[in-house]
């Protein structure tokens, strides 16, 4: 549970990316920009956090 709390607290801060317009951005866009790294960490953390949380309650 503390997992999930942290990172919904630093969620935010992921979300201050470059500037920029991305309508154009290729997908691997998102693997060149450390900002969009540590978003798609924080997702991946996130999940996984869930994951095990849930996987002992059935």
């Amino acid at each position: 549970m503390r997992t999930l709390i942290a990172a919904a607290t630093l969620l935010p801060t992921a979300a201050l990316a470059h500037p920029g317009h991305h309508e154009d951005a290729d997908p691997t866009h998102l693997l060149t920009q450390p900002d969009h790294l540590g978003t798609l960490a924080l997702i991946v953390a996130a999940g996984v956090a869930a994951w095990v949380l849930l996987r002992g309650r059935s």
